[in-house]
């Protein structure tokens, strides 16, 4: 009995142990299994951090490296040659006689007159001009426009305004009997027919103040270059346009003294501005000078402005070739019924032909 006893103490105590054994195992297991969830629970979580952090950092910058070589380079020069302008500072007045002739080496957006060979010519009443002082570059679209001629220039512009000269001194007889005033209403006339179609043109008349066809130096309103309702419209080279273009340029006269800063001023001011200026003069412009040392303020564009001196030696036509020096034009002079272009004509730019010294 009391072995039975003993045998059944001893089985109790075996189970016990056994329990305590797989109660240990099972703990274990149950910790192991905690820590590997542990452990793939951070994985995760670093791994969706390291996405994160990848997906907000900033792009790399790619580095731009320019490459040139010799053609390329003397391709871009060649293009850069027809998209700038060179603007001069303004030359004091001084006598034409100390000027050398200035070759442009960049040429304006604008339309801006090549120089020939120098050239002298005999004109007249009745005969050609001759063969003029080069072309130009029109701005803009469709091959600048077209050619247009003036006093034997020719150039080449989407856009032109001439502004001429009728002043009192017109009406002064040159060799031949006619007039000034004759020749260029001649000149002027046959260069309006001949525009390029549907070109836009103006006519500005000047001598003390500007005007405009139909309108004469005393009836015509006061304009003003910074007010936009003073601002001289486009005629357009149409029939009806040249047609009354050409009407008003036979019914004008002359009348007044002679200022080139106030035309000029609304010419520039007129929307689009200009392609191309002739500027045409006889007689002492009052403001020559200022006009000149305030050319780049007045144009500010740089529009090229062509110059000719009718009859008209001396320092008013050396302010007339520093204009067109400034802004990439050319310049011309009409003298004793011949026409004198580029280097030619500078010899008429001096003080000996000053026909009053005290001016």
């Amino acid at each position: 009995m009391e072995d039975n006893l003993k045998l059944e103490q001893v089985a109790v105590e075996a189970s016990s142990e056994a329990a305590e054994a797989a109660k240990a195992k099972a703990v274990r297991r149950s910790r192991l299994a905690s820590g590997l969830t542990a452990l793939i629970v951070h994985a995760v979580i670093l791994l969706l951090l390291m996405l994160v952090f990848i997906a907000q950092s900033p792009p790399e910058i790619p580095q731009i490296t320019a490459v040139t070589s010799e053609g390329l380079e003397d391709d871009n020069l060649k293009k850069k040659d027809f998209a700038r302008s060179v603007q001069q500072k303004p030359m004091p007045a001084q006598s034409a006689a100390r000027v050398k002739p200035i070759a442009a080496t960049a040429v304006s957006a604008f339309a801006v007159p090549s120089i020939e060979d120098p050239i002298e010519e005999p004109l007249g009443i009745g005969v050609d001009f001759g063969r003029g002082f080069g072309y130009g570059r029109g701005r803009g679209g469709g091959g600048g426009g077209g050619t247009i001629s003036f006093f034997g220039a020719s150039a080449k512009g989407n856009s032109v305004v001439f502004i001429v000269d009728f002043s009192g001194s017109m009406t002064q007889a040159d060799q031949g009997g006619a007039t000034r005033l004759d020749r260029l209403k001649k000149e002027l006339i046959n260069t309006i027919n001949k525009l390029p179609k549907g070109i836009p043109f103006q006519v500005i008349y000047y001598s003390t103040a500007p005007w405009l066809g139909g309108e004469t130096l005393y009836t015509a309103p006061s304009r003003f270059a910074d007010d936009p309702a003073d601002r001289i419209p486009w005629s357009r080279a149409t029939k009806e346009g040249i047609a009354k273009a050409v009407s008003d340029v036979k019914s004008a006269r002359p009348e007044g003294a002679t200022l080139w800063g106030p035309p000029l001023e609304l010419a520039l001011a007129m929307k689009p501005a200009p392609a191309l200026i002739w500027l045409l003069s006889d007689g002492e412009a009052q403001d020559r000078e200022e006009v000149v040392e305030d050319l780049t303020k007045i144009n500010p564009l740089n529009v090229p402005i062509n110059t000719i001196g009718l009859e008209l030696p001396g320092p008013a036509f050396n302010s007339l070739v520093q204009i067109s020096r400034q802004t990439g034009g050319q310049f011309a002079i009409i003298r004793d019924g011949k026409l004198y272009s580029g280097a030619a004509s500078l010899r008429f730019a001096t003080d000996e032909f000053d026909p009053d010294p005290d001016f």
